[in-house]
């Protein structure tokens, strides 16, 4: 049964699962440097740690979080989270402690679970810390590097489950529906405070089964995944869409556009889903020449605009080229740029919805734009998130009275049918794909002793797309050390977050209300290059 078909029999990720296991077991479902899990194995796994988590207390609607790479054991948790409702949290190891504390105090989890060590890092102190702040945190874990060592996730799960059996689980996944939470993925607005994003199992297989339609591979995708666990590209675009397809998931810890390459070069994979940041990197690999795409079926990109540049040495290949537009409230993909699509399309639109209807432009009285008017891009609630945890009011925010979702960014209808992005609304911007919201780097700023106040803006960058620079109003320009600042970011933040650039003002530029002009300092940073840089120690 394909991906599209089968959507309409399995209501729940559970049932994708059973469906995989029962036809293909011996399919490779998940890849980890080298080691392959099959799709019966893997629903072996995913069934251990349901009855550990059980075993734990967890119940339907408790919160489960992961702290650890892109590898196979935060999937295979996620599973099984969904096999009995629980609702599944990922963790970046790239967090700062201050970030994880966050989002595990708003996500209130009963079960923590981390990799031991990440990149000469350890991080049982920290879960010590994390657990001891929190009391909701009933059980931590710490798993080994090597999943199949005596401290991994599937040893630690084979003992904990104990005399949970199998009746006990089976009695567990009736209770489930198809409206239940699946995975919560924060992401922050213009006030800098992350919310917790709560997708359902229902939209997230609505969504995966669209991006199987739209992108069908023979026999089944093969992917590489690099992308974050906290990162819905990652959980979902890349791994559920390649699990609802019945495929098999290269998880790749560390990004490595050499490994990519390589991959081409063997036919290893089947499908390349890349970021334009990532894209460029491959493309100047030692290796890489624009024929290796031909060994591929397609070729997608998303997160940002391609140069028309590359898009030339994509579609000088023989694969199907994708481009698609979503966010993290949206629960994926929601338009396609079609598979005709010429370079003039790819570089300049998102696309068009699918299915037809699912997104609009609309003004700011929520009646549909002309052609060519700007207006903001909504999206039909009916498969979008189902709100943000614990946050009411934001949620009624997030959506109009006629039931369409406001993703605050700028677009206009073409007449062909397109719709081209223009830009985003808040002051959020991507740097390396990532989501950079300004203010919450601006409240680590103002959080040193010798920051008055600051501002943040995204300037564009030939590779990261944008990157932030920071206008910073000191207590003593004199005594004022910008590696000293530079150093407090890092503490406090993942990297990509901090800014690049320091701007030393005597005072910031204020709107007539008060506020700061964030548009005339974009302005600024986008037009003069004469800056008066903080000076270093």
């Amino acid at each position: 049964m394909t991906a599209p078909m089968a959507a309409v029999a399995n209501k729940l990720i559970g049932d994708w699962l059973d469906m995989y296991a029962d036809d293909f077991p011996d399919r490779p479902a998940l890849e980890f440097r080298g080691m392959v899990t099959k799709w019966g194995e893997m629903r072996a796994r995913v069934d251990a740690c349901a009855r550990a988590f059980l075993a734990q207390g967890i119940t339907r609607g408790d919160r489960i979080a992961f702290l650890c790479s892109p590898r196979p054991e935060a999937f295979i948790s996620f599973l099984a989270a969904a096999r009995i409702g629980a609702l599944w949290v990922g963790l970046n190891p790239k967090y700062q402690f201050r970030e994880l504390a966050y989002v595990v105090a708003d996500a209130q989890p009963k079960l923590l679970i981390a990799l031991q060590d990440f990149e000469g890092r350890g991080y049982a102190p920290e879960v010590q810390a994390l657990a001891t702040g929190q009391s909701a945190i009933g059980t931590t874990v710490l798993i080994q590097d090597d999943p199949e060592a005596p401290g991994s996730l599937y040893a630690w799960a084979a003992q904990a489950a104990g005399q949970n059996d199998a009746a006990a689980l089976a009695q567990a996944r009736q209770a489930v529906r198809e409206t239940d939470p699946a995975m919560l993925v924060y992401t922050s607005g213009s006030s800098g405070n992350p919310k917790g994003v709560l997708l359902r199992q229902r939209e997230l297989l609505q969504r995966s089964a669209t991006q199987n339609a739209s992108f069908p591979a023979d026999p089944y995708p093969v992917v590489i995944n690099p992308l974050p666990i906290n990162h819905i590209g990652g959980m979902h675009f890349l791994s559920l869409f390649t699990f609802v397809g019945g495929g098999c998931i290269r998880f790749q810890e560390r990004l490595s556009t050499a490994g990519i390459v390589q991959a081409l070069h063997d036919r290893s994979i089947n499908m390349l889903y890349v970021m334009p940041t990532i894209f460029k990197l491959i493309v100047d690999e030692p290796g890489f020449s624009p024929a290796l795409l031909d060994n591929v079926q397609w070729f997608i990109f998303s997160g940002a605009a391609m140069s028309t540049e590359l898009i030339d040495i994509i579609k000088s290949a023989s694969c199907r080229v994708g481009l698609t537009y979503g966010m993290t409230e949206t629960c994926g993909s929601v338009t396609y740029a079609d598979l005709d699509a010429n370079a003039e399309v790819l570089a300049n639109t998102i696309g068009r919805p699918r299915p037809a209807g699912e997104v609009r432009v609309a003004d700011e009285h929520g009646q549909p734009c002309a052609v060519d008017v700007p207006g903001e891009l909504q999206v039909r609630a009916e498969f979008c998130m189902g709100g943000y945890l614990n946050r009411p009011e934001a949620t009624d925010e997030a959506f109009t009275a006629d039931g369409w979702l406001r993703t605050g960014d700028s677009a206009i209808l073409r007449a062909d049918g397109n719709l081209r992005f223009i830009g985003r609304r808040s002051e959020m911007f991507k740097s390396g794909g990532y989501n950079v919201y300004p203010r919450e780097v601006e409240l680590v700023l103002e959080a040193h002793p010798a920051i008055l106040l600051s501002a943040v803006v995204g300037v564009p960058h030939p590779l990261y797309d944008e990157v932030g620079w920071a206008y910073i109003v000191p207590a003593d320009p004199v005594t004022f050390c910008e590696d000293e600042l530079r150093e407090w970011c890092r503490e406090q933040l993942a990297n990509y977050k901090v800014p690049k650039r320091f701007l030393v003002e005597s005072e910031l530029p204020l709107l007539p209300i008060g506020k700061v002009d964030k548009v005339g300092l974009r302005q600024r940073a986008h037009a003069d290059s004469a800056f008066t840089t903080a000076k270093p120690c």
